[in-house]
């Protein structure tokens, strides 16, 4: 009976150690190896930039779905971080053929240059099990984190991590990323209503009413750091003629979205005055 009770514990311990075993990977705070590595393009490249204060590298595989949804993402994450101090890769096993690999970086839009790991000794050091995964390391090459694949907000998630190496973001920003507020109503996302707040901002800023799109752009950043408030607050102050005010909301603005049109645009007039 006690051999019975023993064998099954340790079946269950194998069990639960199961899943934890196949998503191990090296821990924060590990020295990531700059190799220089074949590039699928043809030349050499190195894995890290000690010029960028954020190195992001990509494992991907091909004729994997995940990796397809997950690489289109990321091709949104390094347009939306252009203009940062960031410095992005592609790693995949020597395994795979070149040209399956370029179909894939062409069909997903990515602009990364793509690294060779020969004999997957990148994978094998970061104990990389899955794929794709996403790994990110300081300008000292100290590894901050490896993200897993995750259908929702994984650009957001990315986004929010490489901001915490950028020293934008810190554990309570990450957490809102991690974890946003959600709506009153079922299946509803708090930046949704942040969103809507946004708009009505936007229509009250049309027809002067300031005080209250000013009241309406702080409701959105009460429930979501929202670009589009800040840029909306930015506005406000540039519509009274108050540009300096302006373009620190603009500056806020773009450091959560570099593509915000309204900051963008808001930006340029006040230089002009």
């Amino acid at each position: 009976m006690i051999a019975t009770l023993r064998l099954v514990l340790v079946s269950a311990a194998l069990v639960l150690a199961a899943p934890f075993a196949a998503h191990a990977h090296a821990e924060a705070g590990t020295i990531v190896e700059n190799v220089e590595l074949r590039t699928i393009a043809g030349g050499k490249e190195r894995l890290l930039s000690a010029k960028a204060r954020a190195n992001v590298f990509v494992f991907f595989r091909t004729g994997q779905e995940r990796s397809v949804d997950a690489l289109k993402m990321l091709a949104t994450c390094e347009k939306e971080m252009i203009g940062k101090s960031v410095h992005w890769v592609g790693l995949v096993s020597s395994t795979e053929s070149p040209a399956e690999v370029q179909a894939l970086v062409a069909l997903t839009g990515i602009a990364m240059p793509v690294l060779i790991d020969e004999d997957d000794k990148v994978y094998g050091a970061l104990g990389i099990r899955l794929h794709p995964m996403v790994g990110i390391a300081d300008a000292k090459f100290k590894l901050a984190t490896i993200e897993m694949y995750r259908q929702i907000d994984y650009c957001d998630i990315i986004k929010g991590r490489i901001k915490v190496v950028l020293g934008e973001f810190d554990a309570a920003g990450m957490e809102k990323v991690l974890n946003p507020p959600r709506g009153t109503m079922p299946g509803e996302d708090i930046r949704d209503v942040a969103r809507r707040d946004v708009n009505l901002g936007r229509k009250q800023l049309q027809i002067k009413q300031y005080d209250k799109a000013l009241v309406s752009a702080n409701k959105a950043l009460e429930k979501a750091p929202m670009a589009g408030a800040f840029a909306l607050i930015g506005e406000v102050h540039a519509a009274r003629g108050n540009c300096a005010a302006a373009v620190k909301q603009y500056d806020q603005a773009l450091k959560l979205d570099p593509a915000e049109k309204h900051a963008l645009a808001g930006k340029a007039a006040c230089a002009g005055k």
